[in-house]
């Protein structure tokens, strides 16, 4: 049996070491992954590690030996380069995150970095601080191809730049962004910013086609091409972005937390939802207003509108169907058309519409291949972190798209209405990473889309909507089904008209 005192010892450990959320917590902690999430799930450990760089102290290897050695060299390169082109003596930046080091330790996890010391710590966060606005000026001004580097490795530092575990702070890159005096690659349009507003502008582009690209809609070509209007719009919302990313933190009080944060922030929330009370409240409002003006609609009074007896309740507890048994029942998927003003849609742009006796169910689009997986599995390793508080929208979100998906066919249809985008090849390869993926999730889709699980439910219910539905499958899925329908109508006919006419 354990000593007081040694208890008392692991206690005061534990209030030190611990990352449950307190009254002073300000923004989440850059930590390891959760072992929540890789208890069942081996296959997708390659997901939170570095494979061709590490950022910050978490993966830093300085062993010959290393694996991300090749990356080492590209990043201090890229360091150097920007350093150059800054207008700043490297000195001048090395005292200026020295004397930041113990705000920065911050941001971490403690134990993670207690090995640490300060100088090397803050040359650590010098060089990857650098090498990482460097990449994403580059990559936002579509010039990665200036940075001498092969488009594998190109590909795989994007994708490392979004993992848990090798974040670095934001606040290190704002520090960085405000000492420059000037930037490479600066365009004629540029020249009445400052440096700290390029590299800023730039970090927004950098998450907003890194959000497109898992949203499935760079494949989509009016997102690509905007008319005139649109890049008017884009260009006076970048006109207005400034040292503290307005455009980018205009939902919360507190600043990002880490690049990972902005792209979560980007695909969890349209911009429309930023400047009112959000798509849902406004359905609920408008379905069931309560109060003056339609105020304070809740989801229980959603539910309570539509169960009145002990026979209702239990009518409004589906299990969800899969998409084939959706399109079966009268019920089409359809890629959502709602976006901000960069044209970017967000996971909470769900929508289920009806008309007579079939309907919609409108979903945004999401890419499944090798270089989109590890993004979504650190989005969700994020949401599953103790010192974030958030609703599980991503996980939820996941989990909604693995209830509609049982098989290769639900891959198939949701291809054809253009919501998935199968970059693995194999329908059936998505649909079982999509189920393994979502073992162990933490899902509130339903309890904040309550209003769609009853619209859907209640399409379902309505009998003579599901009888046009079969009857749509039967006799008109294919053209000559739907020949043969139209014969036999046509043979009946003329059968009539020979019968009338011999009386």
């Amino acid at each position: 049996m354990e000593q007081p005192t040694q208890t008392e010892n692991r206690l005061k450990s534990s209030e030190d070491g611990g990352c449950f959320p307190t009254e002073t917590t300000t923004k989440p902690l850059i930590q390891t992954v959760t072992h929540i999430l890789l208890r069942d799930n081996e296959d997708f450990q390659p997901y939170f590690k570095p494979i061709s760089v590490a950022l910050g102290p978490l993966h830093h290897d300085y062993s010959p030996d290393s694996k991300l050695q090749r990356g080492e060299k590209s990043k201090l390169q890229m360091a150097e380069k920007f350093i150059k082109y800054s207008g700043r003596e490297m000195e001048v930046f090395y005292t200026r995150v020295k004397a930041e080091i113990n705000s920065l330790r911050e941001c971490y996890d403690s134990k993670e970095i207690k090995t640490w010391c300060d100088e090397c710590l803050a040359w650590l966060f010098l060089m990857d601080g650098c090498a990482v606005l460097f990449f994403i000026l580059h990559d936002a001004t579509d010039n990665l191809d200036k940075l001498g580097a092969k488009d594998d490795l190109l590909a795989y530092v994007k994708m490392d730049l979004f993992l848990l575990e090798n974040q670095l702070p934001y606040q290190l890159l704002q520090i960085l962004m405000n000492l420059c005096t000037r930037v490479p690659l600066c365009s004629p349009e540029d020249e009445n910013k400052s440096a700290a507003e390029v590299l800023n502008a730039s970090i927004t582009t950098f998450i907003d086609k890194n959000a497109m690209n898992l949203l499935g809609q760079e494949q989509q070509k009016p997102l690509i091409k905007n008319s005139k209007k649109q890049q008017q719009q884009q260009e006076q919302q970048t006109a207005a972005t400034t040292t503290t990313t307005a455009a980018i933190t205009i939902d919360t009080q507190r600043e990002p937390a880490h690049l990972l944060e902005l792209l979560w922030r980007r695909i969890t929330k349209s911009e429309k939802d930023k400047e009112s009370d959000g798509a849902i409240s406004k359905l609920l409002k408008k379905l069931y207003p309560s109060g003056e003006n339609g105020s304070d609609v809740t989801m229980s009074k959603c539910i309570s509108c539509n169960s009145n007896s002990g026979d209702k309740k239990r009518h409004w507890r589906p299990t969800f169907r899969s998409v084939k048994e959706l399109n079966e029942k009268g019920i089409w998927l359809k890629v959502s058309n709602s976006s901000n003003i960069e044209g970017i849609s967000s996971i909470e742009d769900i929508s289920f519409q009806e008309y007579f006796f079939w309907a919609t169910l409108k979903l945004p689009p999401i890419t499944g291949d090798n270089f989109t997986w590890p993004k979504l599995m650190n989005l969700i390793a994020y949401e599953m972190c103790p010192d974030f508080k958030n609703n599980f929208e991503i996980s939820s979100y996941v989990s909604f798209l693995d209830s509609l998906i049982d098989q290769r066919e639900d891959v198939k249809l949701m291809r054809d209405a253009d919501v998935l985008y199968n970059g693995l090849g194999s329908d059936k390869a998505v649909a079982l990473r999509f189920n393994k993926i979502s073992k162990n999730l933490v899902s509130n889709f339903w309890l904040q889309h309550s209003y769609l699980k009853h619209q859907i439910q209640a399409h379902c219910n309505n009998k003579f909507a599901t009888s046009m539905a079969q009857l749509y499958h039967t006799y008109f899925r294919s053209p000559w089904s739907m020949l043969a329908f139209f014969g036999a109508l046509l043979g009946l006919g003329l059968t009539a008209m020979q019968t009338y006419e011999a009386y």
